[in-house]
């Protein structure tokens, strides 16, 4: 297909320019200024012109992708909407409209489908007619659906980039919640962008026309998860705080602080029932903690492949956070998970030496259990050498925590160095050392 892409230098469209394109489609830019990028054709449109939009769709345009920015004004983006339909009723050509969860509401307990009723907040109040207007021209023969999107994270952007910046700048993590005191919950319904993107091009391939999709791989993270995963990338270990409303609304405006302390559970299920759809980027709160939001260096890494070495790396990260996990969690058998198998070799902090699985199994059964009553540990990368594709040494931060994620500042850190193998297409630990931090 030839796609037309409002949005494609955006954070949501350029993913979806890269994955539409992996996918064997050619993308084609709508923008507002002249120049090509190299290999991709532009043309010249603006919402504000809808003659501008219509006459971007010619014959030669396969499908239409709308994932840029709206206006915020519901007549602008009501008239963009139909002058990008105009050329293709009749046609059965494909058209994608970018929408949003926030159209929702808050969803209460049970996690809302496709099929729940539309109770927007304010910031998208005039959405869910957009919805209607572009479901409509199903009738008229375009194959038009509607994708909304959850919160986004990854690449190290989109709203969780904002809570890294909130917690630099109040100097403890925060999330911000309708009450004045914290007590009301609030979750976040989370998709990782580049797994978005992979919706996108399975809506433009496969869906029915008159369908709307939710993008959401995790339907309900607790906001004050991701600001305590975003304190760590900040490099801000400290207890979250509640930020209320009222004085969220000061320093962000009150319809985007509404949105921010909005409690929304959203399924995301029937994409991958009915479409293929088969997310396998890291959770948010990961991501955040030691993805993308995180700053460590890659050395050693195969500069021609780069996709290899990117997904070896989350891989990588993943493996540290299940170790911290399962510390955390006193799970001695989720922890001997990411061993090896064949002779591992383990020292502790204390200098016990440990050969072999079943000696560190035994140990770790041991002592585990009941070792984190009253403190536990933060697993922070710093560094990943590659030896070789498939050996790798990861330097890590262990910084000691109280169990309200408070830091324990007279308590020594580790430094943990996890030397991995991967075997299989999956990385475990082959050796490990952890050393404590002496305070001279």
């Amino acid at each position: 297909m030839k796609v037309l892409l409002l949005g494609a230098t955006g954070y949501i469209g350029s993913a979806v320019a890269d994955h539409v394109t992996s996918h064997g489609h050619e993308v084609v830019e709508l923008a507002r200024g002249n120049g090509d990028r190299p290999g991709r054709e532009r043309r010249i449109g603006d919402l504000a012109d809808p003659d501008s939009l219509t006459r971007a769709v010619t014959p030669d345009i396969d499908a239409v992708v709308h994932a840029a920015t709206p206006t915020g004004d519901a007549a602008t983006d009501a008239a963009a909407v139909d002058a990008l339909l105009a050329p293709l009723r009749g046609t059965g050509r494909p058209f994608i409209y970018t929408s949003g969860v926030w159209v929702l509401g808050a969803t209460g307990p049970v996690p809302a489908g496709e099929d729940a009723a539309t109770n927007p907040i304010p910031i998208v109040g005039y959405r869910p007619g957009i919805e209607r207007q572009v479901l409509a021209a199903a009738a008229d023969d375009v194959r038009a659906t509607v994708i909304r999107p959850g919160i986004v994270h990854g690449r190290g952007r989109g709203i969780p980039a904002l809570l890294v910046d909130l917690a630099r700048k109040h100097g403890t993590p925060v999330f911000v919640t309708p009450g004045d005191h914290g007590g009301e919950p609030v979750h976040w319904p989370m998709v990782h962008v580049d797994d978005l993107a992979e919706l996108y091009a399975a809506v433009l391939q496969r869906a029915d026309a008159g369908t709307i999709w939710h993008g959401v791989t995790e339907p309900a993270v607790p906001a004050r998860d991701l600001a305590h995963a975003a304190g760590r990338a900040a490099g801000v270990l400290a207890a979250p705080r509640a930020w209320p409303v009222a004085e969220a609304s000061e320093a962000l405006g009150k319809a985007f602080a509404d949105a921010l302390a909005l409690d929304q559970r959203v399924t995301g299920d029937a994409a991958g029932a009915r479409l293929g759809w088969r997310p396998r980027r890291p959770g948010a709160v990961a991501d955040l903690a030691n993805g993308s939001y995180r700053a460590y260096e890659v050395l050693g890494a195969d500069d021609g492949a780069d996709d290899a070495a990117d997904d070896d790396v989350q891989a990588i990260a993943a493996l540290v956070a299940a170790v911290e996990h399962a510390q955390q969690n006193e799970l001695p058998d989720a922890f001997m998970s990411l061993f090896r198998t064949d002779n591992p070799v383990w020292t502790t902090a204390h200098g016990k030496r440990l050969a072999g699985w079943d000696e560190i199994s035994a140990f770790t059964h041991q002592v585990l259990p009941g070792a984190m009553r009253e403190s536990t540990a933060v697993y922070d990368i710093e560094r990943v050498l590659f030896v070789r594709s498939d050996v790798a040494v990861v330097n890590v931060r262990q910084r000691p925590i109280r169990l309200d994620g408070d830091p324990l500042p007279d308590a020594p850190e580790g430094r943990p160095l996890h030397v991995l193998a991967k075997s299989g297409g999956t990385w475990r630990i082959a050796a490990a050392q952890n050393t404590q931090v002496v305070r001279g």
